[in-house]
């Protein structure tokens, strides 16, 4: 019997998959590790020479070497939007420079993309991460794409939110979600039977009240939603690391306060802004 050692030669042995392959040219303004260790994302896995990324029910296995990834997917289309390769990240880093701490920020992390992940992915994902860490948030992500999701044959695609109202609290409660399960299983059902995607027609003060109509969904959360799952960039999700470097700058200001100043401040560029200083501060400890 043949021993296979990774999810990709099983899955293609068995003709599970049918990949693509392509390659990415390395640039200034395009890295994969940034991209995906910023905090903006939780469902991929670091390999021996490169990723693995999984969204929806699409995979890639991404390998890095000197001057380009090779990337095999099952869908180049879908991962080409995915890394949002149609935004041209240049010429919104000169538009932002400050000859400061957001032109480190942009130096040190220029190579981080804002994912365009699906809205109903990201809205769990990110009630999942409150008050949380990041292996933490990855493995009860996990667990409910293996229980509930698709099997894809080497993997488990995203559950439809059907399949993750249909598990209860005490599901959630099991794989150690603790006072999020409440939230995640009535935000589940509250989903059934709604167009989450026709919501990107809303503007963004209204599609923010949408979410955070959803029980257990706060204001950080709603904007990283906005921000991840609704490519809305005229957003600042604020948390401790973002309170940290402005506290100064907007003393006394309350965390809803601070983002509108911020918006204010960068305009239809906030969000790439918040991604460049949150990566920064956090991983640099500035």
């Amino acid at each position: 019997m043949q021993i296979y050692t990774n999810e990709r030669a099983y899955a293609c042995a068995r003709g599970i998959m049918q990949l693509i392959t392509f390659t990415i040219p390395k640039t200034d303004t395009f890295d994969v590790g940034q991209t995906l260790d910023c905090g903006q994302v939780f469902r991929y896995v670091k390999t021996e020479n490169g990723f693995r990324v999984y969204a929806l029910n699409h995979v890639a296995y991404i390998e890095e070497r000197a001057d380009e990834y090779v990337v095999e997917c099952d869908d180049k289309e879908f991962f080409l939007k995915y890394f949002d390769f149609d935004t041209d990240y240049a010429y919104i880093q000169s538009m932002v420079q400050d000859g400061g701490f957001v032109s480190d920020a942009i130096e040190f992390g220029k190579g981080i993309h804002i994912l365009r992940q699906d809205p109903v992915e990201s809205i769990f994902s990110f009630i999942i991460s409150q008050n949380n860490h990041i292996p933490r948030i990855k493995g009860i992500i996990e667990r409910i794409c293996d229980a509930l999701g698709e099997d894809m044959g080497a993997y488990h695609a995203f559950p439809s939110v059907e399949k993750l109202a249909s598990a209860g609290v005490e599901f959630y409660t099991s794989i150690g979600a603790g006072y999020r399960a409440e939230y995640l299983d009535r935000v589940a059902k509250t989903l059934v039977g709604e167009d989450v995607n026709s919501w990107k027609s809303l503007s963004t003060p209204d599609l923010r009240a949408k979410l955070l109509s959803l029980h257990g969904v706060g204001r950080k959360v709603a904007d990283c939603a906005l921000l991840f799952g609704f490519g809305r960039f005229d957003v600042f999700p604020v948390d401790t690391w973002i309170k940290k470097i402005y506290e100064d700058e907007f003393e006394g200001a309350a965390p809803e306060k601070m983002s509108e100043l911020l918006v204010q401040k960068y305009g239809k560029y906030a969000g790439f802004v918040q991604q460049w200083v949150f990566y920064y501060k956090r991983v640099k400890k500035v």
